[in-house]
């Protein structure tokens, strides 16, 4: 399993970088991206000025709003390292319509400071990486400067290590699912134990939601939910107005909802600094014998001091079908809950004081529409396949010339369509069955 380095280095300068140019091969990295890997690698061994460094695009359209990967790779000889290296969007009315480096400010202090400090806190306790959290990628390096609008995280690619993701067009089975609440429930009981045992090194983590200001006045990212609230309500039959009046009534309080979910102050004294951002492609999986035996955490950008239901609500009603919830629902909570309890024990917690099952079934009712709304924005996402998902770049160009959001951009074709009907509308009729809305 991988872990960040305590000792992550700070910024590079602007200097020229060492090593081979990148070329034509370098599908546009910026500069300054190649002067932090080049910065980096006489720390992985390489000779500075020996080394050849080069980059190719590291995912594909739909893989994220406010970021972009590109993979580097370094060879000096017959020594070589591949590096996953994550950056905000080039283009830069997108990268500023996301609101990106808000988000990037936010996972350079996870990968910088959080996980670091939680791997470190766990060790201390005798705790080891069989039964805690020490569930994100390796990270090399992490920085933000603002003033330029530059971050670059450097982390392990998994991929090559074997370890896979799922394809999100297929809703979540039991096994994938399970891992990810035991890693949720692990997650949070460092949190719980942080909190209650060093209150003021935890302080610096009591960190807002980063989305708070586009929930808010982000107007594509208001234009794209609104779209998503008109095609859940799509999704009813006609006899079921009554579930069609209850989403009308969502519709035209769905910002300010989503902001106040979110708020800490809402979960108190249950809050804990949570993923944020739990949908099935910020997880990758490792498989023994064609059967997932660990997880990852990926992308911590929405890292967020809010109440743990939320990554719950999010995994649960974004990534798995109605007939999984039916089966299944409860026992997912049983399981998150004895992982997290487990854990909190073994870092000195008492969970029957700090959470206790009683007071998660609490916060997933009070929290309930939040996991309603986010399937209401994601799961179209994760019906449609890659290609057919608009440029965001061109997107963007487009609403800050017009205003608008071309909703041709979005048009979903039939195959998805069926796929869309069946998991959104479970979604709206187990968010009115469980009391959610």
């Amino acid at each position: 399993m991988s872990e960040s380095k305590q000792d992550i280095p700070d910024a590079p300068p602007k200097v020229a970088a060492t090593g081979q140019q990148p070329t034509a091969e370098s599908n546009d990295a910026p500069q300054y991206l190649y002067d932090a890997v080049a910065r980096m690698a006489p720390q992985e061994g390489f000779t500075p000025g020996q080394f050849e460094l080069t980059f190719d695009a590291g995912s594909g359209k739909g893989d994220g709003f406010t970021g972009e990967l590109f993979r580097a790779k370094i060879v000096e000889g017959s020594k070589e390292l591949e590096v996953l290296c994550k950056i905000p969007p080039v283009n830069e009315t997108r990268r500023r319509q996301f609101n990106s480096m808000v988000n990037f400010d936010r996972e350079v202090l996870v990968y910088s400071k959080l996980l670091p400090i939680i791997y470190e806190f766990q060790r201390e306790k005798g705790v080891t990486e069989e039964v805690g959290f020490f569930n994100a990628p390796k990270c090399y390096l992490a920085y933000y400067e603002a003033d330029s609008e530059e971050s670059v995280i450097v982390m392990d690619d998994l991929r090559l290590k074997n370890y896979r993701m799922w394809n999100k067009l297929v809703p979540v089975n039991y096994e994938h699912c399970k891992l990810c609440m035991i890693q949720l429930g692990r997650l949070h009981a460092v949190s719980f134990a942080l909190k209650d045992q060093k209150p003021e090194m935890f302080e610096q983590f009591k960190v807002p939601d980063p989305m708070s200001k586009t929930y808010k006045d982000n107007e594509p990212f208001l234009y794209m939910m609104y779209l998503s609230m008109d095609r859940a309500i799509a999704t009813l039959e006609p006899e079921e107005e009554e579930a069609r009046q209850k989403l009308l009534q969502l519709k035209s309080t769905m910002a300010e909802d989503f902001f106040k979910l979110t708020q800490s102050e809402k979960a108190e004294p249950y809050a804990v600094l949570g993923h944020g951002d739990c949908w099935i492609n910020n997880f990758i999986y490792g498989y023994e014998n064609d059967a997932p035996s660990e997880i990852v955490l990926l992308d911590w950008q929405v890292s967020r001091y809010a109440s743990p239901a939320l990554d719950l609500l999010y995994f649960l009603f974004c990534c798995t079908d109605g007939e999984f919830r039916a089966a299944h629902f409860e026992e997912m909570l049983r399981i998150y809950h004895d992982s997290l309890g487990s854990l909190l024990k073994k870092l000195g917690g008492d969970p029957s004081r700090q959470f206790p099952f009683t007071a998660l079934k609490e916060q997933i009712k009070a929290c309930g529409k939040f996991g309603l709304l986010m399937a209401m924005f994601l799961v179209p996402l994760m019906c449609i396949e890659n290609q057919d998902l608009p440029n965001m770049d061109v997107e963007a160009e487009k609403f800050k010339e017009n205003q608008k959001i071309d909703m041709d951009a979005f048009a979903i074709n039939e195959r998805a369509e069926v796929r869309l009907r069946k998991r959104l509308s479970a979604a709206i009729r187990d968010g009115i069955s469980y009391g959610y809305i």
